[in-house]
């Protein structure tokens, strides 16, 4: 897989979830058994604006000529990845969340598995 793969595919799970997260927060994550309060909801929603950003970021990051910059995005991405798999199983484990949870460690696995290997291979 070349590295520009793996940003578009993470800039395209960020931006499905990061539109679901922003528009409707509350189904969201009734979908994984969870219920938010409006305080939630609010944090919700900035999560997802997070998400849209890094989904553009990625995609701009695909462009990128300068290998600096490009290694910068995928340790970013790795950082996030490894503390997403983190939170996301100790939610999974404590029963926090429905079987649903399974996915979102999984997918974190993922990217952390793909953005190590380009730390260690290099992102030429």
């Amino acid at each position: 897989m070349k590295l520009n793969a793996l940003f578009v595919i993470t800039g395209i799970l960020g931006l499905f979830f990061g539109l679901l997260t922003l528009l409707i927060p509350g189904g969201f994550y009734a979908f994984y058994g969870g219920e938010l309060a409006d305080t939630g909801k609010n944090a919700a929603q900035l999560q997802g604006a997070a998400y849209l950003g890094y989904a553009f970021l990625l995609f701009l990051a695909c462009k990128a000529a300068d290998a600096k910059a490009r290694k910068a995005v995928v340790v970013g991405m790795l950082i996030h990845s490894i503390v997403a798999v983190i939170v996301s199983l100790k939610w999974q484990l404590a029963g926090t969340i429905n079987a649903w949870g399974w996915s979102t460690v999984a997918i974190f696995g993922l990217f952390v598995l793909g953005y190590g290997y380009f730390l260690i291979k290099g992102t030429d």
